[in-house]
């Protein structure tokens, strides 16, 4: 590419640049929003700066550096990558190739955990990756919340997170909901919000998903055992350990646990959860193309 170009040319040069890998996927992005998103990361402005002063000229230096962007996401490399940056619930995560990229379907899951929480509260969110929902939770609500990850790198950007956004989350070390089965000094409430976003793809579904997920993303994150839900049953297994334990100590406390799920688990899921608390209420939400996606079940 040649120096001396405007914003609307580079934007233009983008989108097309753009339209073969598009096309190649099964779930279609849109070319011309990521040249947006990349250009106005590369320039630090809004898009509607792009629009504004669409006939500046743009430097040299950042023509290439937005050349660079724009090839690596032509190799299907995620917008989300590129800019470190994933916006979720009102908040910017920092995201790399170490957490998950938040999407806004998960969203569903934390309006439906606000609509159960009180004073008497205890979040816990169980596999954080970026921290997106327990950070999200202890915004709107303060109340005390706990962040479980077994992963180091992914940890350590939740709490960059947290930190960059404010949030007064604790995070604890381990495998699921076992860091509360063990001893432990944490002093929780009658009343548990339990969330979970954990890998819940077959190892078929993930072979067919587009590049953006599967050359990129952590494969850890994504797939959850033969038919998806291996960790699901695994984290309930737990929390029933841990409510009869409780039971027996002569304390009565209260879980409302909100896991997502993909839409083909909407019966197998709900089923699960029965199988390890057959008392539950269980209510199955859909996300926001009207598709199963969170299953809240309460204990």
């Amino acid at each position: 590419m040649d120096g001396g170009m405007t914003i609307f040319e580079l934007l233009a040069w983008a989108g097309d640049a753009l339209k073969p890998a598009d096309a190649a996927r099964i779930v279609k992005q849109n070319p011309r929003l990521d040249a947006q998103v990349l250009l106005s990361h590369v320039l630090g402005v809004n898009s509607a700066y792009l629009f504004t002063h669409g006939d500046e000229i743009v430097r040299t230096d950042c023509i290439e550096i937005f050349q660079r962007l724009v090839a690596r996401r032509a190799r299907h490399e995620p917008v989300a990558y590129l800019t470190q940056t994933k916006a979720f619930f009102g908040h910017d995560f920092f995201v790399n190739h170490h957490v998950l990229i938040p999407r806004p379907d998960t969203e569903v899951l934390v309006e439906a955990a606000l609509r159960v929480i009180n004073s008497q509260s205890t979040i816990i969110d169980i596999g954080t990756g970026s921290g997106a929902i327990a950070i999200s939770l202890e915004l709107a609500t303060h109340q005390s919340t706990f962040a479980i990850e077994v992963s180091h790198d992914a940890r350590t950007i939740a709490e960059h997170n947290a930190r960059n956004l404010g949030a007064n989350v604790t995070f604890l070390e381990g495998s699921l909901f076992e860091p509360f089965i063990k001893p432990t000094i944490h002093d929780l409430t009658p009343h548990l919000v339990v969330t979970a976003n954990l890998p819940y793809l077959t190892p078929w579904q993930w072979n067919d998903c587009d590049p953006d997920v599967k050359n990129y993303e952590p494969k850890l994150a994504l797939v959850g055992g033969a038919d998806g839900l291996a960790l699901y049953d695994e984290l309930c297994s737990q929390i029933r350990t841990y409510l009869h334990e409780a039971s027996r100590k002569g304390n009565r406390i209260t879980v409302d646990l909100f896991i997502e799920i993909d839409p083909s688990q909407r019966n197998t899921a709900p089923a699960l959860l029965t199988t390890h608390f057959p008392d539950a209420s269980i209510e199955t939400l859909k996300d926001m193309s009207g598709r199963e996606r969170v299953i809240h079940a309460t204990m």
